[in-house]
């Protein structure tokens, strides 16, 4: 069985590009998986995805604002069940989505498949990681793009990472993520469906 969700979940084929070379979103898109979806099949950290998501809130303003976009949009994103900073973010954007169905919408694809998506859209030190989240216009116009962590977050790990060894520094980040909850990311998220 678990062989078979595995072929699902990499059902495609995988999108290669070169930095400046046109993806399409539209096309990855659906190939996507709803969250629901994603979160039956989520083998590794698969507790702690179903505990974030179960624990998630979203404030009401942040849901109206939501409600009040022009149109649709609709969120790509690329992740992998195995990625701590995908469990500990991908469940609060899916709760955001919950939040306003006639005017948001998630498809999720691994990272074999979103290659090219996570390499057009590198972390600040030049990864290409999970989870990358690209926010589409109704019409799949490409809107905008949130890798990895949020931003202030990013920085703080990017610098910190130069005097701290990796498992005490993970240790602090996840931390971090337990004590926020999800707001800081729910907010730039927003913030770019808002563009």
């Amino acid at each position: 069985m678990l062989a078979l969700v595995a072929v699902a979940w990499v059902a495609g084929t995988p999108v290669s590009a070169r930095p400046g070379q046109d993806i399409d979103y539209p096309e990855l898109y659906a190939k996507g998986i709803t969250f629901a979806e994603f979160l039956e099949n989520a083998r590794a950290r698969r507790d702690e995805w179903r505990a974030h998501y179960n624990d998630a809130t979203v404030t009401p303003d942040l849901i109206t604002r939501m409600r009040a976009l022009p149109e649709k949009r609709r969120l790509l994103v690329v992740t992998e069940d195995w990625c701590s900073d995908s469990a500990n973010t991908v469940p609060y954007i899916a709760r955001l989505v919950d939040g306003a169905p006639e005017r948001l919408e998630m498809r999720l694809i691994n990272s074999q498949l979103g290659k090219a998506v996570m390499e057009a859209h590198r972390t600040p030190d030049g990864r290409a990681a999970t989870p990358t989240v690209v926010v589409l216009g109704d019409d799949g116009r490409f809107i905008g793009a949130w890798t990895e962590r949020p931003s202030s977050t990013q920085a703080w790990f990017l610098e910190k990472q130069k005097t701290t060894m990796q498992k005490p520094l993970k240790d602090e980040l996840i931390a971090w993520y337990a004590k926020d909850a999800g707001k800081t990311t729910v907010a730039e998220i927003a913030d770019i469906l808002g563009r």
